[in-house]
């Protein structure tokens, strides 16, 4: 092993904690494949991709991913790491890259539940956290430390503690936080949540928020999904025009893990919003829409994630009736922006503040 670090691809969700505790530095694919989005290399990359012979209704994360992996425009990585609690097509993707890049894949199966966490499927992970540690402690030459572990684990449970800060301060009115700015520190939570500093970064980041003097907001939303980045700025010009701010989103708040020990990790990580029932999905939407006082729900149907996407008709019709909200939907894509229709969402935008409007006056 070289004097560098080890270098990990990790899926979004999976434990962060074991490769922080071995000391290696992660890299997340998916993080990457958005950050060249807003930049406007989606549609370079997705053509390179088709071009090796990726199809092009596949996700445009993967489609990115696979021609970053070919192309060499990430360090290339000694291992990648894996898990299936965030999107079904997660495994073959990293298995794909495993095979380009010719490094070895940690898979971990967090199992779809429909009720609470049976000891029986904690146990099952544990034997499977256990193997990948393992495996790891071969890779890096790294002896496991179990007190470097809790020193991983106490970091991100301040760093959740402060991020909550962060995400938060969307609760004052007028929010000091601009639609879609959230996503802009999302990437801090997904690689950088087990690190001392993150916590004091963290919570400066939420007083320089707290102390923002923002006007504009006559309406505050939730919106359901990722964000098109490709678009982004046209999409939250579209927001404010019509003076409309996104207060709250189911991604952003699944990154607050907290744990103490490999079995509590694993409960954790069985909670991520993709992995639970359909019931308890639309619950956790529901009390984040409570939470940050909500007007209206504004999904994105999106093009990549089709797994995502299979339930939210469902969804749709439950806040609806639950909350008595009014929820509008519009087609786009996280990282194709072919799929993105200006005039359609300008007025499925028009709908939604018109329901908005109306709700507000009959109250």
């Amino acid at each position: 092993m070289n004097a560098r670090k080890p270098v990990a691809w990790m899926s979004t969700k999976f434990p962060l904690e074991i490769p922080a505790a071995l000391g290696m530095e992660v890299i997340c694919p998916e993080s990457a494949a958005a950050a060249a989005a807003g930049k406007g290399e989606s549609g370079r990359l997705c053509r390179r991709a088709e071009g090796l012979g990726y199809c092009a209704d596949l996700c445009s994360y993967v489609r990115m991913g696979m021609a970053l992996a070919w192309d060499g425009g990430l360090p290339k990585p000694d291992v990648l790491l894996c898990c299936d609690n965030i999107c079904s097509g997660m495994v073959q993707w990293y298995e794909a890259m495993a095979r380009t890049l010719q490094v070895p894949l940690v898979l971990l199966n967090f199992p779809y539940r429909q009720s609470q966490v049976s000891q029986g499927q904690v146990n099952y992970l544990l034997g499977q956290l256990k193997a990948a540690i393992r495996q790891l402690e071969e890779l890096t030459g790294q002896q496991w430390d179990p007190q470097k572990f809790q020193e991983a684990c106490l970091w991100e449970e301040r760093s959740a503690r402060a991020w909550q800060r962060v995400l938060d301060c969307a609760m004052a009115r007028p929010s000091p936080l601009r639609s879609m700015e959230i996503f802009d520190y999302m990437p801090l939570m997904v690689t950088g949540r087990c690190r001392p500093e993150m916590e004091e970064r963290l919570l400066e980041l939420a007083r320089e928020l707290a102390a923002r003097r923002p006007e504009g907001e006559e309406y505050r939303i939730y919106w359901e999904g990722t964000p098109c980045w490709p678009v982004l700025g046209q999409v939250v010009e579209l927001l404010d025009k019509r003076h409309i701010r996104v207060v709250a989103d189911p991604i952003s708040h699944s990154l607050g893990f907290c744990c103490q020990d490999l079995e509590s990790l694993a409960r954790a990580y069985c909670e991520t919003i993709n992995g639970v029932s359909l019931e308890e999905g639309v619950a956790m939407r529901a009390k984040l829409c409570w939470r940050y006082g909500v007007d209206g729900v504004l999904v994105h149907y999106n093009r990549s994630c089709r797994p995502w996407c299979g339930d939210l008709q469902e969804v749709e019709r439950r806040l609806r009736d639950e909350l008595e909200l009014p929820v509008v939907s519009f087609d786009g894509d996280q990282g194709d922006p072919g799929a993105f229709s200006p005039a359609q969402f300008e007025t499925r935008l028009d709908t939604l503040t018109e329901l908005m409007a109306a709700r507000r006056e009959a109250r």
